[in-house]
C-alpha cells in the first residue's frame, strides 16, 4: 500500500495503514546489537519484479543475528488498547479482560532474580515411544505418520479421477516413499534443474534407480492433501483459507506438540520464501528470505518446533473457555502456547511485535513467566526516561534505567538500556540485576571495552535463537524443488520442517545412549540416510518405536569396517521385509558377523552374500534379528 504524493494523508489511508500493521505485516524480527552505530542504507527498487528476485537470489540462511534490538517507533504495530474485550458474537467463550491502568504504577526499584523463584518443576522425559527411535527413519515416522501418508495417498489418487476420471494414475504408499526420498537427495544434491538428476551422462544414480522422471513429475502434478469438492468458498461461514494444506498443519501441529516442551521457549516469525503469486505472501525485511509464506513457531532454544501457525489473516480455531481476546497479534502467543503446561515456571521470550502489558500478565497468571522487548509507547504510565535524553552524548554506553509495579500479585520490571540503540524490555520475573558486562567496540579509542549489560539482557540473548536457529538448519538443506502450486511450496516447507525435528529427537537419543560424537549424522548424513531408506525400504510394517538389536547392529558395523567391500544396508532397509529374495552369483566370504564361511548365495535387495544352508541359515537371521 502506497501514500498518495500529497502532502496531506485523508482518513481512510490512515486507517488502511494502521490495519496492515495490526494484522501483522510489520515486525520487529530481532534486537541487532551491531559494534557500529550506523545504520544500513535504504533499499530502493526501480520497479516490482526486483524484489522477487533479490529474496530468491539469496538462498543462504546462515547469516543470523547475534543480538536484537529495538527497531525504530514508526515501524512498530500500533498500541494495543489497555481495555481488551471480545467482539460482539464473535465467540460466546470469549471473555471480558480490562488492564486498570490506574493500579499499574511504576516506581524506581529493582525486581530481583531468583533461580528457586523459576525453578522447572515440569519434565522433560520424553517417554519410552520417543526414546525408542534410534534410526533416521524411526525418527521421521513419529511425525510423519502412516496416517498422514494415507491421508495424502487417497487425496492424490481422488483429485487424479476428479481431472481425468479416465486416469489410470495410481499412488500407492510404496511410490510416495520413494517420492520424498527423492526431495530429500535433491535438498542435500544441488543440480541446475529437477530432470538433470535423471540425465544419463551426468545424472545422480540413486534417484535414476528409485523412479523415473515422469512417474515424478506426475506424482508431483497429482498430489494433494484435501478433497476440493468439500471446499467452502470465500464468504461461506467456515471458510479456510489454507485449507488445501489444512490435514498437513493438524497433522504435524499434533506430533510436534506431543513432545515434551523444555522450560525456555521462544515465538517468532518464520517465512517459507517463494516467487509463487498469492495474496497470503507477505514481506518481512528483517528475514534473509524477504517474500513469501509467513509462520509464527514456538520453539525450544535448540530449533525444536513445537508448534507452528501459517499467518493467513483469520483465525478458524475455537477458543477454550476462559481464554480472553487479547488483539490479534496477542491472540497468536496465546495459540501457541496453548499445549505450554501451566504453573510450572515454564519461560516465554518474544520480541516486540508481540509483547504488550495485558499479555505479560495474563500469562504471568497462568504460571508462565515472559520476557521480550517492547516499545516504551506501549508500557501504560510509562515513568522510563525519554529516549532522545538517554542518546545524548554524555550519557556512557550501558547505562539503564528500571521500573518495576504490581498488578493483581503480578510482578513486572520495565528496563531501558542503552546499546547503539536504546532497548526496552518488558518482564515478569527477571530485572537488571545481578549486571554483567559485555565487549562493544569504542570508535573513540579504536579498541573492544567492557560496557554494563543488565541480567534481562542476557537472558534474552541467551534464549530468543530458537526460531533463528531453525532458519539456519532449513538454510543449509532444504527442498528447491520449483512448483506453481502455493500448497506445493508450503508442503516442501513443513516437509523440512519435519525432517529438521526428526533430526533433533534423533540426536537427542544418540547423546542419551552415549553414541560417539564421529558416529552421530550431521543434518546432511541424516538427510541421505532417511533419502536412502525411503527410497529402498518397504513399507508392509509401522516402524514407528520399534526396538533395535543394538548388539547384532553393532557387530555388523564392526564387520563393515574390517572389510572394504558392498557396505551393510540400513537397519530399516534390511528389516523391512520387502524384496530379499536369495540370488545365486560369485562365491564370497559371508557378511554374517562371526561367520567365517565362504557362499554364492546373496539377497537381491542388499547385495551381500549370506550363508542359506542346511548347517547355517545366515540369510534367514540377517533380516530378522
Amino acid at each position: 500500500m502506497s501514500f498518495p504524493r500529497s502532502r496531506i494523508i485523508n482518513d481512510r489511508d490512515i486507517e488502511e495503514y494502521l490495519s496492515a500493521l495490526e494484522g501483522g505485516y510489520l515486525s520487529e524480527d530481532g534486537m541487532e546489537m551491531s559494534d557500529t552505530e550506523d545504520n544500513e542504507e535504504s533499499i530502493f527498487y526501480t520497479n516490482r519484479n526486483e524484489p522477487l528476485q533479490d529474496v530468491e537470489d539469496d538462498d543462504n540462511l546462515e547469516n543470523e543475528p547475534t543480538l536484537h534490538e529495538e527497531q525504530v517507533d514508526v515501524h512498530d504495530p500500533p498500541l494495543i488498547q489497555e481495555t481488551v474485550a471480545s467482539k460482539a458474537g464473535e465467540n460466546s467463550a470469549c471473555s471480558t479482560w480490562v488492564l486498570d491502568k490506574r493500579k499499574l504504577i511504576w516506581k524506581k526499584s529493582t525486581l530481583q532474580f531468583s533461580e528457586s523463584n523459576v525453578e522447572f518443576e515440569g519434565s522433560t522425559d520424553l517417554g519410552t515411544e520417543i526414546t525408542a527411535l534410534k534410526t533416521p527413519y524411526q525418527c521421521f515416522n513419529y511425525f510423519f505418520t502412516t496416517e498422514l501418508c494415507n491421508k495424502i495417498i487417497s487425496e492424490t489418487n481422488l483429485y487424479a479421477t476428479q481431472l481425468n476420471p479416465e486416469n489410470r494414475f495410481n499412488l500407492s504408499h510404496y511410490d510416495l516413499k520413494k517420492f520424498l526420498g527423492i526431495l530429500l537427495y535433491m535438498s542435500v544434491q544441488h543440480f541446475p534443474s529437477t530432470r538433470k538428476y535423471w540425465s544419463r551422462r551426468f545424472g545422480f544414480e540413486p534417484i535414476k534407480q528409485t523412479m523415473n522422471v515422469n512417474t515424478f513429475e506426475k506424482i508431483k502434478k497429482y498430489i494433494h492433501f484435501n478433497d476440493n469438492d468439500k471446499y467452502i468458498p470465500v464468504n461461506q461461514p467456515g471458510h479456510d483459507r489454507l485449507y488445501k494444506v489444512r490435514p498437513i498443519i493438524d497433522s504435524l501441529n499434533q506430533t510436534f506438540s506431543s513432545v515434551k516442551k523444555h522450560q525456555r521457549l521462544s515465538i517468532d516469525e518464520q517465512m517459507c520464501a517463494t516467487k509463487v503469486g498469492h495474496y497470503l505472501k507477505q514481506y518481512l525485511p528483517n528475514k534473509p528470505h524477504k517474500w513469501g509464506f509467513k509462520l509464527y513457531v514456538l520453539c525450544s532454544v535448540f530449533g525444536f518446533a513445537y508448534k507452528f501457525e501459517i499467518y493467513s489473516g483469520q483465525d478458524i480455531s475455537t477458543r477454550p473457555e476462559g481464554e480472553p481476546d487479547l488483539g490479534s497479534t496477542n491472540n497468536i502467543v496465546l495459540r501457541l502456547t496453548r499445549d505450554v503446561p501451566r504453573m510450572v515456571n515454564h519461560i516465554i521470550f518474544f520480541d516486540n511485535f508481540y509483547t504488550s502489558v495485558p499479555l505479560v500478565i495474563y500469562l504471568a497468571k497462568q504460571g508462565i513467566h515472559c520476557l521480550g522487548t517492547i516499545q516504551q509507547n506501549r508500557i501504560p504510565n510509562n515513568k522510563l526516561p525519554d529516549k532522545k535524553e538517554m542518546m545524548k552524548k554524555n550519557t556512557p554506553r550501558g547505562t539503564y534505567e528500571e521500573r518495576t509495579a504490581s498488578y493483581e500479585g503480578v510482578d513486572l520490571a520495565c528496563i531501558a538500556w542503552k546499546d547503539n540503540k536504546i532497548v526496552t524490555m518488558l518482564s515478569s520475573y527477571v530485572g537488571t540485576e545481578p549486571v554483567s558486562t559485555v565487549k562493544r567496540f569504542d570508535k573513540k579509542t579504536r579498541e573492544r571495552v567492557d560496557i554494563l549489560c543488565p541480567k534481562s539482557i542476557t537472558e534474552y540473548n541467551s534464549h530468543m535463537r530458537g526460531v533463528d536457529l531453525l532458519d539456519s538448519f532449513m538454510g543449509r538443506y532444504h527442498i528447491r524443488v520449483k512448483s506453481r502450486k502455493w500448497y506445493i511450496r508450503i508442503f516442501f516447507h513443513l516437509f523440512d520442517l519435519a525432517v529438521i525435528n526428526s533430526w533433533i529427537i534423533y540426536k537427542n537419543n544418540a547423546i542419551k545412549e552415549k553414541v560417539a560424537k564421529k558416529n552421530i549424522l550431521n543434518l546432511g548424513e541424516f538427510r541421505n540416510d532417511l533419502a536412502y531408506v525411503l527410497c529402498n525400504s518397504g513399507t508392509n510394517e509401522n516402524k514407528r518405536g520399534r526396538p533395535s538389536s543394538s548388539s547384532l547392529e553393532q557387530e555388523l558395523q564392526a564387520k563393515k569396517k574390517r572389510l572394504q567391500s558392498k557396505p551393510i544396508p540400513p537397519l530399516d532397509i534390511r528389516m523391512d521385509g520387502l524384496g530379499h529374495w536369495p540370488d545365486v552369483g560369485v562365491s564370497l566370504r559371508c557378511k554374517y558377523p562371526h561367520c567365517t564361511g565362504y557362499t554364492t548365495i546373496s539377497c537381491a535387495k542388499c547385495g551381500i552374500n549370506l550363508c542359506l544352508n542346511k548347517n547355517n541359515n545366515c540369510f534367514t537371521r540377517f533380516h530378522t534379528t
